[in-house]
This record gives structure tokens, sequence and C-alpha cells, in this order.
């Protein structure tokens, strides 16, 4: 791992990356965000472009980053 990276761990909630604290999962995603945003410049569009925007806290106490929105989450969750 560099030292640059964010250390995470499989979640038993499903097959996804699982930060330890919500201080790890922020971190993790300015990261996600940063890279994202070089690959686009490389690439010169937007188009299709998966972002990550939020963090979020599961069952099991871990947490994990994701694309959706707040807005979008509790329209699903209602």
């Amino acid at each position: 791992m560099s030292i640059r990276s964010v250390e995470f761990r499989t979640c038993p909630c499903g097959n996804k990356r699982a930060y330890e604290d919500e201080r790890a999962a922020e971190k993790a995603l300015g990261r996600a965000q940063a890279m994202r945003h070089r690959a686009v410049d490389r690439k010169g569009s937007r188009r299709g472009l998966y972002r990550e925007n939020r963090y979020y806290e599961c069952d099991y106490g871990m947490w994990h980053l994701t694309a959706q929105s707040r807005a979008e989450y509790t329209g699903a969750a209602a």
C-alpha cells in the first residue's frame, strides 16, 4: 500500500470497501474525487463520469463511499 492511500478492508455487509471511521472515509472521498478529476482532465470529457459524492455508515459500523445523493437515498429508503 502506498503512503498516499487510505487503509480499507472488505465489509461484511457486501463486497464493498469499508473504512474504519468517518475521518478515513472523508479522506478517501477527497482522494477518489481528485483521482476522478485528474482522469477527466486527461480524457477531456465528463461524459459517463462516476463520481463518489458522499460517505455513509452501514449497519456494521463501517463507512462506505457512494455516488448516490442524499436526496436519492432518502427517496429510495422511503
